[in-house]
């Protein structure tokens, strides 16, 4: 079994990748708002919104998460990516 300090460095290690990622995705999410508003289109797109949504629940669900949390972290995401699309 792990010692303490060393769980905790292996979250620490997680945070750092998680940030990672959700930078990547914002730097998608901005290129995304780009290319909309070269083509005129819609930053809030509510299909797209909900097929992503039904696809996160369904996979976070296959690792034991819950919907709420899964609902919570994307609303965030989404509201990050609404930010820097506009």
């Amino acid at each position: 079994m792990k010692d303490l300090a060393s769980l905790r460095a292996e979250i620490d290690q997680l945070d750092e990748q998680l940030w990672d990622i959700i930078a990547q995705r914002a730097d998608v999410a901005r290129a995304i708002g780009e290319w909309k508003h070269a083509h005129g289109e819609q930053v809030l797109q509510p299909e797209r919104w909900q097929q992503v949504v039904e696809h996160c629940i369904a996979q976070g669900k296959q690792h034991g998460l819950s919907e709420t949390v899964i609902r919570e972290v994307m609303e965030a995401l989404h509201k990050e990516s609404v930010r820097v699309e506009s």
